[in-house]
């Protein structure tokens, strides 16, 4: 069953809002608990007139919302809000950080601040399983010095069990969301001399402090692993 919106409760603007104020407005009282995935938006004509804005301002912005996946719009029915499921909702994220190749010393920042947590919270909580997997996918790295490709494969599978083993989803969502620039920046790296054989290094070090459980050697060994890595970036060359 739909639950009926009041288009009222969107509150008014100034005759001349921006779309991208109008979105805001949906998207918080999203976030108040006042709408709710499924729930059915009012019809475009009220809704715009009971906010005070044009047309084309509000479709604008509904547009918009859909393009992130808080709204769809089903012909003849109207717009709706989504699931709000996390994992879509955080892909056009995900896609900005793929395009946005000139931002590599942000990813660095990024994964700085979160591997690192990652990192001591897999101390924590890492089971005997994933540290099983993890030495494998040290292994597999060694085995792979030279071919680039199949180093990356094993780098990020270890980097996402990592974040598994950390067992909070949200983060695992934003570092996930990353991974795709990630792989830009380690197509780069990975082929300079040296990058490879430390990253094992430190890639042995990192799963040692897991392995003790010990939460600020970890961080502190994924720290020293970021730094290695983007001394040799482009990002560090900047």
């Amino acid at each position: 069953m739909v639950r009926p919106i009041e288009a009222a409760g969107f509150g008014t603007f100034a005759r001349d809002a921006l779309p991208d104020q109008i979105a805001a407005r949906v998207i918080g009282l999203i976030t108040e608990r006042r709408l709710k995935p499924g729930d059915r938006l009012p019809p475009e004509r009220e809704l715009a007139q009971s906010m005070g804005v044009s047309r084309s301002s509000l479709r604008e912005a509904l547009r918009a919302l859909s393009l992130l996946g808080v709204t769809e719009m089903r012909q003849g029915d109207g717009t709706y809000l989504t699931a709000l499921d996390p994992d879509a909702l955080m892909r056009p994220f995900g896609l900005v950080l793929k395009l946005s190749d000139g931002q590599l010393k942000a990813l660095f920042e990024a994964r700085r601040v979160i591997e690192p947590g990652l990192a001591a919270l897999a101390a924590e909580r890492v089971d005997g399983e994933t540290l099983a997997a993890l030495h494998r996918c040290v292994g597999d790295s060694a085995a792979a010095l030279g071919d680039d490709e199949a180093f990356m494969r094993a780098d990020l599978q270890l980097h996402g069990l990592i974040a598994q083993a950390a067992s909070n989803s949200i983060l695992s969502r934003v570092i996930e969301s990353i991974g795709g620039m990630g792989v830009a920046s380690r197509r780069r790296t990975n082929s300079l001399p040296g990058v490879q054989e430390q990253t094992v290094d430190d890639h042995r070090a990192i799963v040692a402090a897991l392995e003790a459980r010990d939460p600020p050697a970890a961080a502190a060994a994924m720290l020293h692993h970021l730094e290695n890595v983007e001394r040799r970036s482009p990002a560090g060359e900047s």
